[in-house]
């Protein structure tokens, strides 16, 4: 048996993708496969009467030994400890509530009485609700309870605790691995997760054939250094121990720390798959007799039973690197058997894009393992996870998510990807709409010009929740500089097609570069207000910047280029204890530590709505005023409202048509019609055509011509022409000719409309003949604006 472990911690509402992949793969190969998630496991220990009991326990030995905190910290955890005993009468039902039960505890949280514990964050949310909640905005109170529990333990007895993290500071790029180690000695570790790490061997009283562990953060480290040694401790040192994940790919690649692998024997790098199966391959060849040693290991570093640690993170052995391409496109996660209902639901934010993260227990998958850009100068881009792009079979994928959530009936997916290729995105929102809209799909994306106004509305219509993409920085010079590919109108326009599709954006910002001034700093920060003013944006995140050895950067520097860029390399104290060493430091990082707040608390204003303060007026330090203008933003979406208007034009317009739409018309080679099934009524001597797009009713109405002087009608042609009342903008009027009646071009358009309703669509070019048939070829361009107005899209084809 196999048993892959989810050290604490990460997200606590959805288990971590990486072992269900892992998973999958193991058992399509013969393996007997257990998983254990000890981040959700851990948090039910902690977050227990009997835990609670421990804590406060703890906390009031803790406090009796002398002045420990200072004394407004003090009187705080004293509150808590006064407050004990409400706080172990609504544990259950507040971690129950955050679960999704007990939903009468809405009402109790509602009633804000004495009966309710709470601490300083949930004290500052009541008082600024004036403490009268709905219970609809219970969940946030729950959630607030909940950190204010966690703010105990971390300031009274573990300062390295966090929810979502443990000890993360004693892990990021840390040159030595002894004081990594320290954290080992952590409270919550020793009080809580060894006893569930015994309780966890207790279950399988024959050692695994191999224990894996999953580091996909700083975070998770300490915890993942706690379970190998508590397993080494309880099935002997001969229990093979192996570990991977982003932390790993990313920062070990040049370990030389010996007492590392006293822990874990084994680290596997990049994709993983290879990895794996190249050390259960070279395990159970020690099995057999005469194999004392074995060759290197693909994308492998481990301690070998003669003591010698060998391997290389760049070792590539063809034989398991054509395992990894073909397992990234065929491996799928298996989330069967997770207990979905464990996981909490915590809402730590009213925004409902950050609600995203937290609110929904998704199933994790990716589009496309690496990134299709792979050229921004500040990302990991010469580490396979960014450099190796690989797209996945989106209809394969489709199948297998929709086979899960009837396993687990979760419908929420969260692509985990890099940048979600437009591609796979079109094609997945395709099979889901042409399914019935099962799954419900967000994730990380490119702001590039492929997001048209019609592929939005697609993505939309298929599922599409929201997304999330890289502005770094929101200059004309910094995208530039940076090697984004994208500019400030690429953003506006793709941001403004999502809005007008009813999709949540967030946008990711970067500041402090080793060679950034104040004016592009303002200037950025312009540029977000702007964006945000203009609804373009619902939420965003400044993150300062960390110059890494496997960045674009870093290669330049080495060839030579940014000769302004100093790195401060530290080595560790003792060459054999080197540990991590991806992040990296340089000269003058420090002196950005002065932005964080001021970036912060414009952020918070601008998702609450409040975008009219000048940028400057944020920072308590002399800021120059910004160079852009306070209409920039504005005058792009002026921009796309008329570059919009232009896409309208029909297939095969005129020579000035088609150079006014660029490339857009010449790539939207099916149509397909988003609207709902279009209705007939018969009202008189007229028949009206009605579907819905966008909550309005868009109606075609069909007569005959009025006699004229004499009593004679227009005789030849039909004739078409929208309403001149701005509030029938979504009415259009047929009149027509002897030579069609008007039930027969209600029912004609009805069927081609209907037609356009299907999975794949049609030509544009053979749809607007159609039409021209229907009406007459000097009308049907007309008709054809009123329908690109009122649901029909085009598309590019599958490429």
């Amino acid at each position: 048996m196999i048993l892959l472990i989810q050290p604490p911690f990460v997200q606590l509402n959805a288990p971590y993708p990486s072992l269900y992949y892992l998973r999958s793969f193991l058992e399509a190969r013969g393996n007997t496969v257990q998983v254990d998630d000890h981040s959700i496991g851990l948090f039910h220990r902690i977050f227990s009467p009997s835990g609670l009991r421990r804590i406060f326990a703890d906390a009031e030995a803790r406090l009796s030994k002398g002045p420990a905190l200072a004394p407004e910290l003090e009187a705080i955890a004293r509150r808590y400890l006064s407050e004990q005993d409400l706080w172990l009468a609504h544990i259950e039902r507040l971690v129950a509530f955050l679960q999704g039960k007990d939903r009468e505890y809405a009402h109790i949280l509602a009633l804000c009485n004495n009966t309710l514990p709470t601490g300083p964050r949930a004290e500052a949310l009541l008082t600024a609700h004036d403490f009268a909640i709905l219970p609809d905005q219970a969940p946030i109170l729950a959630s607030t309870m909940l950190a204010d529990l966690a703010d105990l333990i971390t300031v009274v007895l573990d300062p390295t605790f966090s929810l979502v993290k443990y000890a993360d500071s004693l892990a990021a790029s840390i040159r030595s691995f002894s004081l990594a180690a320290s954290a080992l000695d952590g409270y919550i570790l020793n009080t809580f997760y060894e006893p569930l790490l015994k309780d966890t061997w207790d279950q399988h009283p024959d050692a695994p054939e191999l224990i894996a562990l999953t580091i996909p953060f700083p975070g998770c480290l300490a915890g993942a250094l706690c379970a190998a040694r508590s397993a080494k401790a309880y099935y002997g040192q001969q229990v093979p121990i192996i570990a991977g994940g982003g932390y790993v790919t990313t920062e070990l690649r040049h370990i030389k720390a010996r007492g590392f692998f006293d822990y874990i024997d084994f680290l596997a790098y990049d994709r993983g798959y290879g990895a794996l199966q190249s050390v259960l391959d070279y395990l159970r060849s020690q099995a057999s007799p005469g194999n004392s040693e074995a060759p290197e290991l693909h994308h492998c570093i481990y301690r070998s039973f003669s003591g010698a640690i060998r391997g290389s993170a760049e070792e590539s052995l063809e034989a398991y690197a054509s395992l990894d391409r073909d397992a990234t496109g065929s491996v799928f996660p298996d989330y069967r058997g997770v207990p979905f209902d464990r996981y909490i639901i915590p809402v730590d934010d009213t925004n409902p894009m950050h609600r995203l993260w937290t609110e929904g227990r998704w199933l994790k998958a990716y589009l496309a393992h690496g990134c299709y850009w792979h050229a921004c100068a500040f990302c990991d881009v010469q580490l396979d996870y960014i450099r190796g792009f690989q797209s996945i079979p989106v209809e394969a994928l489709f199948k297998h998510l929709l086979w899960q959530s009837r396993e687990t009936r979760i419908r929420g997916v969260h692509l985990v990807d890099e940048a979600a290729p437009v591609s796979s995105l079109i094609e997945l929102a395709l099979l889901n709409r042409a399914a019935g809209l099962p799954l419900t799909f967000w994730g990380n994306i490119r702001f590039e010009k492929a997001f048209t106004p019609d592929v939005a509305a697609l993505l939309a219509a298929g599922g599409l929740l929201g997304v999330s993409g890289g502005i770094e920085v929101a200059s004309e010079a910094g995208f530039k500089r940076l090697g984004k590919g994208i500019g400030l109108k690429d953003v506006v326009y793709a941001c403004a097609a999502f809005k007008e599709a009813g999709i949540l954006t967030h946008a990711y910002l970067i500041y402090g570069y080793w060679d950034q001034d104040d004016q592009e700093i303002i200037d950025a920060a312009e540029t977000l207000r702007q964006l945000f003013a203009a609804g373009l944006i619902d939420s965003a995140f400044w993150h300062k910047f960390v110059l890494t050895r496997h960045s674009r950067i870093y290669r330049e520097l080495a060839q030579g280029r940014h000769r302004d860029l100093q790195v401060i390399d530290e080595p560790a104290p003792e060459p054999e204890d080197f540990f991590a060493d991806n992040d990296l430091r340089f000269a003058g990082e420090n002196r950005y530590d002065r932005y964080t707040e001021p970036l912060d608390r414009l952020l918070a204003e601008w998702m609450a709505g409040d975008t009219d303060r000048p940028v400057q007026e944020a920072f308590p330090f002399t800021m120059p005023d910004p160079t852009i203008t306070r209409n920039r933003v504005q005058l792009l979406l002026d921009s796309y409202v008329s570059d919009k208007e232009k896409t309208m034009v029909p297939p095969g317009g005129t020579q000035n048509q088609a150079e006014s739409q660029g490339k857009t018309l010449q790539q939207s080679t099916r149509a397909i019609f988003l609207g709902t099934r279009p209705w007939i009524q018969h009202r008189g001597a007229q028949w009206n055509l009605t579907w819905r797009w966008n909550f309005i009713d868009w109606t075609i109405k069909i007569s005959r011509p009025e006699r004229g002087q004499g009593g004679k009608v227009h005789p030849k042609k039909s004739s078409v022409h929208q309403s001149s009342n701005r509030k029938s903008e979504n009415e259009f009027f047929i009149i027509t000719g002897n030579g069609s009646t008007p039930e027969r071009i209600a029912q004609q358009i009805e069927m081609l409309i209907q037609r356009l309703h299907s999975e794949r669509g049609e030509e544009p070019e053979k749809i607007y003949g159609q039409l021209s048939e229907i009406l007459t070829p000097e009308d049907a361009p007309t008709a054809w604006h009123f329908l690109r107005s009122a649901g029909l899209v085009t598309i590019p084809n599958r490429s």
